[in-house]
């Protein structure tokens, strides 16, 4: 008897030993690539596409992925989101339960994953970017064709999915990195393959981006840095189409919807509370966003023009100083979203590293695609 203890314990041991040492190589190959030229690889030379998409509230957008049978997938886009997924329902979808694939994060979590090039009947369509912090893997070589996992369900993706109007996958970060896109909210289209060219960085409307480099100066994360003018002081900011206030009860009431989100905007809980001791006329939501507070900026000021009103929902300062600051080049003090974007054609090009605002009414600044 204690013979065969003495093997049930090796063997757990020779295990514990197996699983650590997989961990530690798969860590080792993931700051490897972190440090690679091969993230965000750059597309060139393609001609403008149009992008099939619906826009929520004139503000946010989502895109249609189109399937072989012509089907289509609502997929909604945000570039200061993090992985880009299917949602877990869509694991039995006919069409695609035959393309799902199993992998494995950090080397030891298995992850479900579609193939987007198998995935997509339309070959033009862009594809997403692998980046450091979700590396997949069979079981030790990485999974270099461009890809969505398919999570599994847990309460806040419920939530998330219950809050939108329809949900079939979900777009960030690394979806955008490589590309140049136009985002034109009045006439609500969504374009790749729009560079702005490096000469055109002197010009007014056009701001510089900032993006999170390994050593050899290549961007390995897509949450973008620009800034913007408020109340007479410099903001550093996230570009983030995806921003959303989740509304309250109340903060249904107070914006006079039945909707469940809204289109926002994002500040540092510093600087929102000092806003509301200079400014008590600006005005206030209380518990709007969740349990947070909504205020309305009277004038913002961003690549030469100014707009407002524009409302902020308060985030604590931690989110800024923590958590984005892993994935971006400096400490942010909030994120832009469609409560700012909306009054824009916004061209963003993550080769060049730039970002080119424009008023459709404003004939010296607009230009063709």
């Amino acid at each position: 008897m204690k013979k065969i203890i003495k093997y049930v314990l090796i063997s757990i041991g020779a295990i514990i030993i197996l699983i650590a040492s997989q961990f530690f190589i798969i860590r080792k190959l993931d700051r490897n690539f972190e440090e690679s030229q091969e993230i965000g690889l750059k597309t060139t030379n393609q001609k403008p596409f149009k992008l099939p998409s619906t826009f929520l509230d004139g503000a946010r957008f989502m895109v249609k992925l189109p399937l072989p049978s012509k089907d289509t997938l609502l997929a909604y886009c945000d570039t200061g989101g993090g992985i880009s997924m299917l949602m877990p329902s869509l694991k039995d979808h006919p069409e695609i339960a035959p393309m799902v694939k199993k992998g494995l994060v950090k080397g030891l979590m298995p992850i479900d994953y579609v193939l987007l090039p198998n995935l997509l009947g339309n070959k033009e369509f862009p594809q997403p970017t692998t980046t450091p912090n979700f590396i997949l893997r069979k079981p030790f070589s990485m999974v270099k064709e461009p890809y969505l996992v398919i999570p599994s369900l847990n309460e806040a993706l419920q939530q998330k999915i219950d809050k939108m109007p329809r949900l079939d996958a979900f777009l960030g970060q690394g979806f955008f990195m490589g590309n140049a896109w136009t985002f034109d909210y009045p006439k609500q289209e969504v374009w790749v393959n729009t560079p702005i060219k490096s000469a055109d960085s002197i010009k007014p409307n056009v701001l510089p981006l900032g993006f999170k480099k390994n050593s050899h100066g290549v961007a390995v994360y897509g949450h973008p840095s620009m800034s913007i003018e408020i109340d007479g002081a410099k903001i550093d900011v996230l570009f983030d189409t995806g921003a959303s206030f989740v509304l309250s009860d109340k903060g249904k009431e107070y914006f006079n919807t039945e909707k469940n989100t809204l289109a926002g905007s994002f500040i540092a809980a510093s600087i929102f509370d000092q806003w509301r001791t200079d400014h008590p006329d600006w005005k206030y939501y209380p518990e709007s966003d969740g349990n947070q507070g909504i205020i309305e900026v009277p004038l913002v000021k961003v690549a030469g023009y100014e707009v407002g009103p524009v409302q902020f929902s308060r985030r604590p300062d931690r989110v800024w100083s923590e958590m984005m600051a892993q994935s971006m080049d400096k400490v942010a003090k909030g994120a832009i979203g469609g409560s700012l974007l909306k009054h824009f054609k916004i061209k963003i090009d993550y080769n060049s590293e730039l970002v080119q605002f424009q008023k459709h009414n404003d004939s010296t600044l607009v230009e063709k695609l």
